[in-house]
């Protein structure tokens, strides 16, 4: 174990951070790199947790909105930055998120399976009920089917059919495409006589949070609350136990004690804070600890879920949505002090929309209003607090990636009952991603791939880049142009310019003294510290562009007289 322990120290890069409080940290370029998976070395098996839901909520609320509204790195424009991010900006694949649609964009058949690998519970043998639940707010069961395979049934409320049901399966392949690990979500359909036995020993939990016995009975005392379909049947969403040993869910803030492998504080994770962006495009204001869920899996390490999205779209679960979801917080702290000391005249502007149901199966969500840096989920979460504009950017290239035709297959991976309920659907969806782009990526330079090829003797270079504002469309290079800095301290090379954008998206600069001192020459043995020069590029264009510059940091080969690029940030 010891050995594994400073594995995991290097390969993390914990020292340098440990001591960053008492000590200068070393320049971007010099951090060690996270290195993927690194997270997924075995383990002892982690206790199973079950901590107080109410208690915790009310944590996060007043730990999130106070320590928000009370910071002061936030109000002098410090924020923390993310620590499990590589030297160019972007995260490793882990234990809690797996680039995929980013990386190489899904078919569409892939985006219609997301996590699946079946068709949901098998209806041609006997299905046991193994428990049952009769509290909350969304009444439903556990089975188990006659190959062994376990399922949470959960349906849609009286009314509104498809509502909670589609919209759980879609956000489960939009978030499954997007990188993060969700189980296998089913629309499933089936009859009474399909649930043929209970477990022996099961148990459920009444109204009154009492255990009892369960009976058989007890199916047509849940399902005598729900709609059936034309041909008799029952629509609900079934998903499909995780693999592994379920250890209860993960905070947004802090580490796991028990887990070894758990070294960034959650709150300081980029996929966490990044989960913002995609949990706003899919309207997932459920979003909290309850929601989430940590496994123990083969070979013996601790795996981290999202589950449960039926409160995701236009579903509140047991209804449509109303427009506060989405606008504040159920226990908003600034809003609800400004009600009190205005007796109530202060008001908020999702109390004056107006709105109605879209349609029965997909409830309602904001189109035209919908503000990408001012969604809010039911419950403030720290990672979430913590976010800074880098993070957000990280999450809009996420939800950037979608093609309009994965949007519509995974729309239809939720099976919703009418062409009507599926265009407007997909229709939406891809009006957000669309505002998340384009507010996102004004925030920042959105500058990637930055190469270098070398020029004169005088240490000048071409950088070439995409600009992704152009490739999304969210500006065209007309009237665009891009300011940059070239900062070289141990050689005495301090330029500057600006170029015109050309058209497309891919770009070029030409880094050269244009006239001034040339500093000196490159030719002499310098640290690896001095050898670190920076460039930042500034888009100029339209009123909206006015996001931080992106810094392109490179190294001096003095052997090959030659810049290299060894990091990236926005």
């Amino acid at each position: 174990m010891a050995v594994l322990k400073r594995l995991r120290l290097a390969a993390l890069g914990i020292a340098p951070l440990l001591f960053a409080g008492c000590s200068r940290q070393p320049p971007l370029a010099l951090r060690p790199e996270p290195i993927a998976y690194v997270d997924t070395l075995p383990i002892s098996q982690p206790e199973e947790r079950e901590p107080l839901e109410v208690i915790q909520l009310m944590k996060d609320a007043i730990r999130g909105e106070i320590s928000k509204g009370m910071s002061v790195r936030r109000l002098v424009g410090r924020s923390h930055e993310a620590l499990n991010i590589t030297r160019f900006d972007d995260v490793v694949n882990s234990a809690w998120f797996e680039h995929r649609n980013d990386l190489r964009r899904l078919s569409a058949r892939e985006t219609f399976m997301g996590p699946t690998a079946g068709t949901g519970p098998d209806t041609t043998g006997p299905i046991e009920l193994t428990q049952a639940k009769l509290q909350g707010i969304s009444p439903g069961f556990h089975i188990e089917d006659s190959r062994g395979v376990r399922f949470v049934v959960k349906f849609d409320p009286k009314g509104f059919q498809y509502l909670s049901s589609a919209a759980g399966v879609i956000a489960n392949r939009l978030l499954y495409a997007a990188g993060y690990h969700v189980p296998e979500d089913y629309i499933f359909r089936f009859r009474r006589e399909h649930i043929t036995g209970v477990a022996e020993g099961a148990t459920y939990v009444d109204e009154d949070f009492e255990e009892h016995p369960l009976q058989i009975d007890l199916v047509d005392e849940i399902l005598s609350r729900i709609d059936t379909l034309p041909d008799g049947r029952f629509l609900a969403v079934a998903s499909q136990y995780v693999p592994g040993s379920p250890l209860g869910p993960f905070y947004f803030s802090g580490t796991r004690k028990d887990d070894p492998n758990d070294w960034y504080v959650h709150e300081h994770r980029r996929d966490l804070r990044g989960l913002y962006v995609v949990s706003s495009w899919v309207n997932h204001v459920d979003i909290r600890f309850a929601n989430t869920m940590d496994a123990f899996v083969d070979p013996g390490y601790v795996r981290h879920y999202l589950i449960d999205f039926a409160a995701s779209l236009g579903s509140g679960t047991i209804r449509p949505h109303y427009p506060r979801e989405g606008a504040e917080y159920n226990f908003d702290w600034w809003p609800t002090m400004a009600r009190m000391f205005t007796l109530g005249f202060y008001r908020d502007g999702w109390e004056s929309e107006q709105y109605e149901t879209i349609d029965p199966s997909i409830g309602w969500m904001q189109v035209e209003t919908f503000e990408p840096g001012k969604w809010k989920a039911n419950w403030p979460n720290e990672a979430f607090v913590n976010m800074t504009v880098r993070d957000g950017y990280w999450g809009a290239k996420l939800v950037g990636s979608f093609s309009d035709e994965q949007v519509r297959a995974a729309v239809e991976a939720g099976q919703l009952p009418n062409e009507f309920a599926a265009d407007t659907l997909t229709d939406i969806l891809c009006y957000r991603r669309d505002r998340i782009v384009d507010y996102w990526y004004s925030q920042v330079s959105p500058l990637e791939r930055a190469r270098v090829a070398p020029g004169g003797s005088d240490g000048s270079f071409t950088l070439s880049f995409e600009d992704y504002g152009i490739r999304e469309s969210v500006w065209t290079a007309d009237g665009v142009s891009y300011s940059w800095e070239f900062r070289h301290p141990a050689l005495d090379r301090h330029w500057d310019g600006e170029s015109p954008a050309r058209a497309g998206s891919g770009q070029s600069l030409e880094i050269s003294p244009g006239g001034r001192p040339i500093g000196r020459t490159g030719n002499r043995d310098l640290t690896p510290e001095e050898a670190l020069a920076t460039l930042k590029i500034s888009v100029r264009g339209r009123d909206s562009m006015r996001g931080r510059p992106a810094v392109v940091h490179l190294s001096w080969d003095a052997a090959a007289a030659v810049y290299r690029v060894v990091g990236l940030e926005h």
